[in-house]
């Protein structure tokens, strides 16, 4: 074992120097006993030789056994007090002096300290990401109370520390409800996205957010606190587009299963008639921006947000509402919403994320069922850019090689008669107007996934003529009456030659484990767009 006092001799300097070169060898309690020499308050260190015994602390720190060490020995605690001690004792203003409000010397080391402060933070982070932390330190411990009075501190880092800390002991669906309805956590954070404008401090607030979003029970708590009213600032951060992205998924992690939480986001800016954010929700806001930006991952998460809207309108997934009022406001929504096609259609139409297209096709089955619903598919249809896939799955062709096979009027048969009165194929006998669209699973094989699609695809076009063909005119609706034939023979033709095919939505399904995000200050602002890599 190292002694402290022989440790923080003279030279520390260049002791310091040999210490960094001898990881592999130095013992596991070496980051521990350089911290005790920062924090020592009866033989201080002045400055220069605190910030260098930290990050030569940090250095070791890098390293598992180093990490662990400092875990299982209960030395935590003592490692926070030295990240307060940088402000307490050197700087209690963090921030780089600007040019001409101090000297030369005095922004180097502000400058120092700052970069060790960040230094510090990121080995704390990897810290907490660790399983023996998880087991040391749960919610009701003095050292998570100690980081939950961060969240309300004046200094930039500590907040950041404290996000990410504790929201790597988010890594459960207890946990998460613990931290909301006991601890209540979720108010700190919330508060802090109210003016924060440091994006490092932004993505670890929102990143443990997100984590406390996923179990059920949350998300209305979190809605009722008040979460949906300062995400539209988020998402106007056009500068910070991975924070925009980020607010927009933890909206989208809020909506799914919760019709209250669906009203939020629907719900009219103004009750002022004469106002014009009378016409406009905050979902009006990201159809908005879904028109002026160009990054590709922001696009799709919006188009996801309004598929899991649809998706709750459609099934009454956390509806508490009569349902002749839950048709009052999806009608509403469509109302509100007369552009909600141009992000269902580029959710579709898109080929980086097959996963997501197939979700797509799985709600616009939902959608059919509904007269708005059908009515909005039916304009989408006319973008080629829907329609070209629809005919290449359910025909198999490409759409330049597509000629319908019956040409017809559609008024002589009917998908839902038993018996044709024209020269046309009759549809084989799958009853896709009363089927239930089967939801894709994210780990589903291309082929499975390609299944899944064709048939949510035949649910919808026979959901679409239920509930529009008498409505469209005679060229359109002989053209989707040929579509869902084709469609339906390629299902039949599909399990006929798979004799494990099993019915969809029967038997026994793998369970879904929930992506609940680990938050890794240095990979926190990627970490946004991986999710849709």
């Amino acid at each position: 074992m190292l002694n402290v006092q022989t440790t923080r001799r003279r030279n520390i300097g260049f002791s310091l120097t040999i210490l960094a070169s001898d990881q592999e060898l130095a013992p596991e309690n070496t980051a521990i006993v350089l911290l005790r020499i920062a924090a020592d308050r009866e033989e201080p260190v002045d400055m220069d030789d605190f910030i260098a015994v930290v990050n030569t602390a940090v250095a070791f720190l890098q390293h598992e056994k180093f990490q662990k060490a400092l875990v299982t020995q209960g030395a935590l605690d003592g490692t926070l007090a030295v990240l307060v001690d940088s402000y307490t004792r050197f700087d209690s203003h963090p921030s780089i002096p600007t040019i001409g409000s101090a000297s030369p010397t005095d922004q180097h080391d502000a400058k120092a300290l700052s970069q060790m402060r960040s230094n510090f933070n990121q080995v704390l982070s990897d810290i907490s990401a660790l399983p023996e932390f998880q087991e040391a330190y749960p919610v009701t411990s003095p050292f998570s109370s100690s980081l939950r009075r961060w969240l309300s501190s004046p200094q930039l880092q500590l907040k950041v520390c404290a996000c990410i800390m504790l929201g790597n002991l988010a890594r459960s669906d207890a946990t998460c409800e613990e931290f909301v309805h006991v601890s209540q956590v979720h108010k700190l954070l919330i508060d802090i996205l109210v003016d924060a404008t440091d994006s490092q401090l932004l993505h670890a607030a929102i990143g443990f957010l997100k984590n406390l979003a996923l179990p059920a029970k949350n998300k209305e708590v979190l809605g009722d606190a008040g979460l949906f009213d300062v995400l539209p600032r988020l998402w106007a951060m056009d500068v910070l587009q991975p924070i925009q992205f980020s607010a927009i998924s933890l909206a989208r992690q809020l909506t799914i299963g919760t019709f209250n939480n669906v009203r939020r986001v629907c719900k009219r800016l103004s009750q002022d008639q004469n106002s014009p954010a009378y016409t406009r929700t905050k979902l009006s806001l990201l159809i908005a921006l879904f028109e002026r930006t160009d990054v590709e991952p922001i696009k799709m998460e919006i188009a996801r947000l309004v598929t899991s809207i649809c998706r709750v309108f459609n099934t009454g997934e956390g509806r508490s509402t009569e349902e002749s009022e839950t048709k009052r406001i999806q009608s509403n929504f469509f109302t509100l919403h007369p552009d909600i096609g141009r992000p269902l259609s580029f959710m579709v139409s898109q080929t980086k994320w097959p996963v997501v297209r197939s979700e797509g096709w799985f709600v616009f089955a939902l959608m059919a069922r509904t007269e708005e619903g059908a009515q909005c598919i039916s304009d989408m249809l006319q973008d080629v850019s829907v329609f070209r896939p629809l005919v290449e799955m359910l025909t198999g062709k490409a759409l330049v090689d597509y000629t319908p096979s019956s040409s017809s009027p559609s008024s002589s048969m009917s998908p839902y008669s038993d018996s044709p009165t024209g020269s046309s194929p009759p549809i084989p006998a799958i009853q896709y107007e009363s089927q239930t669209p089967e939801s894709p699973q994210p780990h589903a094989q291309a082929a499975e996934m390609a299944r899944l699609d064709r048939e949510n695809a035949t649910v919808m076009v026979s959901e679409l003529l239920k509930n529009r063909g008498s409505k469209m005119a005679v060229l359109r609706r002989t053209m989707l009456e040929d579509l869902l034939r084709g469609g339906t023979e390629l299902v039949l033709s599909y399990r006929e030659a798979s004799p494990n095919w099993r019915a969809p939505n029967t038997g026994p399904t793998a369970p879904q484990n929930r992506h609940r995000a680990g938050l890794n200050l240095q990979e926190v602002a990627e970490q946004s767009f991986r999710e849709l890599s």
